[in-house]
């Protein structure tokens, strides 16, 4: 399977907002770095490393948490228009595009940025930054109950085409699963991503998929005889009409739905590897149950890459400064990136201690939790499919169109007009 590279092109703007942090000035010793972290749920993560990493090394890297609230784009404009840049910024890769030309160290002749099995972002086929983990999304599923129910061996591999998959859920509610299917309402889960598979899905490559965004965007796409378009809401109603909450699926409430697949009333949910720690909240603690993550199959071909791919996306990525900091302290930062993909400790700390899915396949280490286990796997093994750039709105927009037809309040024509209309207007 291809390995995939993104190509970056749009820039995207966003406001900005007064404030002070402290920057990329070096400490007593001369070795002291800043790193801007915007993922504030690994933000005591990041300080154990960054203590690890000191013990090894000598050099602090002092673990800045961006304002609750406060978008990243947001944070470290507020932090350049201070004068007090962060060595490093972990930002959202929207934000590395919009930054780059100015803000960014060109980071090409990293090691890392020539490992083409990493998933990387290209702006100009260059490299400005660290791509720090992997998420991907596809369908969850109880492989204990779907063997119990089934009475054999589950092999997600054998059901990755549409008519294998309503087989099975035929065949999983004619043996008393009543619903087979968890599908939760929120906005960005069906605006990101379930639409989202729309564009990921249209090739193999990311100059295909752009050039489809481009003709959403010139106003030439017509969804009605798209192909992928019709695979995708002929799997997503499949999933509705197996849904747990199929009377009122607007009713369905997010704090509740991983306690569906997690207890075995239904064997799919719809989501990702992110939403581990809301199924792990319902599991107890001497549970044998086993669990995975599949791609959703759109259409009937078994060789289709789509149903041989698991789509991802960069959580986060990190620049370093190229405005501020001095030689010394650009070189301790590509030292630290250069720890965090090639060091065996380094990668360690990575997987372990952060909890985040590598981005590349040289490391080694096993994530804990089941469904990051799987990202792993097809990270290691190539067959990982990455997101296009979609405007930031997108999810909100699109969501409540996703919304009204998941509600029934409008129809699959209706939809691809709302779709249609809406990249006319980002032309």
């Amino acid at each position: 399977m291809k390995k995939f590279v993104r190509a970056l092109g749009v820039l995207l703007a966003a406001g900005l907002i007064a404030g002070s942090f402290a920057g990329c000035s070096g400490g007593d010793d001369g070795k002291t770095i800043t790193l801007l972290n915007t993922k504030g749920e690994i933000q005591a993560d990041f300080e154990e490393l960054a203590d690890r990493y000191k013990e090894l090394t000598g050099v602090t890297v002092e673990i800045t948490a961006a304002p609750a609230g406060s978008s990243p784009f947001a944070t470290i404009s507020s932090m350049y228009n201070s004068g007090n840049p962060p060595t490093m910024a972990m930002l959202d890769t929207t934000d590395i595009v919009a930054l780059y030309q100015e803000k960014a160290l060109d980071l090409s002749d990293e090691a890392w940025a020539k490992d083409e099995g990493g998933q990387l972002y290209r702006i100009d086929g260059k490299v400005y930054s660290f791509p720090m983990g992997v998420e991907g999304k596809g369908l969850i599923y109880n492989k204990t109950v779907l063997e119990q129910t089934l009475g054999r061996t589950f092999d997600p591999a054998e059901y990755n085409t549409y008519d294998k998959f309503k087989a099975l859920l035929e065949e999983l509610k004619s043996k008393g699963m009543a619903a087979p299917v968890a599908l939760s309402k929120e906005d960005w889960s069906l605006g990101s991503h379930v639409l989202g598979t729309l564009y990921e899905s249209q090739s193999e490559t990311s100059e295909g998929m752009e050039a489809f965004l481009d003709e959403l965007r010139a106003g030439t796409a017509n969804l009605a005889s798209n192909n992928r378009f019709t695979q995708l809401m002929d799997t997503f109603d499949l999933l509705k009409e197996n849904n747990i909450s199929k009377a009122d699926p607007m009713a369905a409430d997010y704090a509740v739905d991983p306690s569906y697949v997690v207890e075995g009333t239904v064997a799919f949910w719809y989501n990702g590897n992110w939403a581990w720690p809301n199924m792990a909240a319902f599991v107890e603690a001497d549970s044998t149950t086993e669990y995975g993550l599949m791609p959703l199959p759109l259409g009937n071909d078994a060789d289709d890459f789509a149903n041989n791919t698991l789509i991802g996306s960069g959580s986060k990525q990190i620049m370093i400064d190229k405005v501020q900091a001095t030689a010394e302290q650009q070189q301790m930062a590509k030292d630290f990136l250069n720890w965090l993909y090639s060091d065996a400790e380094g990668q360690k700390q990575v997987v372990e201690t952060l909890n985040i899915v590598p981005a590349f396949g040289n490391n080694p280490n096993e994530p804990s939790d089941p469904l990051s286990k799987v990202v792993k796997s097809y990270v290691s093994e190539g067959n990982i499919t990455f997101s296009p750039i979609i405007p930031s709105d997108h999810w909100s927009v699109l969501g409540a169109k996703m919304q009204e037809y998941l509600a029934g309040k409008t129809d699959r024509a209706g939809l691809a007009t709302a779709i249609e209309e809406y990249w006319k207007g980002q032309s």
